[in-house]
């Protein structure tokens, strides 16, 4: 599911590189929104805390999203190679955004973690559509037939 979501990411970067800025806005700022998501996620899962860090910004810069992409795909792999199996669902404990206290297993933050990618995703791919823009494909599906080639 990560290396699809990597994979996934930097497909629609590409789409919004490409994409006239004025006709791509709304949707940047959503997949800024997926980026910032996975970084709060990936934080907590390596026991850090995510006070401070932000969900939702005003303005997307490319470079920035790309920054992003880079270090939430090398930082999941690393977690993940690193986890012991018997850890998966064991909860870990974090605090939300709003400060709440929460306790969730590792298993469910990464499935929250690539069906929140994967719904938002939709959204940017119907908002590059809306402003007549060629969404990107990045459904699982395409993503298991390119295989290796990916």
């Amino acid at each position: 599911m990560f290396a699809h979501l990597d994979w996934a990411n930097r497909e629609l970067l590409e789409a919004l590189r490409a994409a006239p800025a004025e006709k791509a806005e709304k949707a940047s700022i959503l997949f800024l929104h997926v980026l910032l998501a996975e970084r709060i996620w990936l934080t907590r899962l390596r026991g850090e805390s995510s006070e401070g860090l932000s969900v939702w910004e005003d303005h997307a810069d490319p470079a920035a999203c790309a920054t992003l992409i880079e270090a939430n795909g090398s930082g999941f792999r690393a977690w993940l190679d690193a986890l012991p199996e018997d850890r998966i669902d064991k909860p870990i404990a974090y605090s939300t955004l709003a400060g709440a206290p929460f306790e969730s297993s590792p298993r469910d933050i990464l499935i929250h973690v690539a069906l929140h990618g994967q719904y938002h995703r939709g959204q940017i791919n119907a908002a590059l559509r809306a402003g007549g823009v060629e969404p990107a494909a990045v459904d699982y599906i395409l993503y298991a037939r390119l295989g290796s080639n990916v």
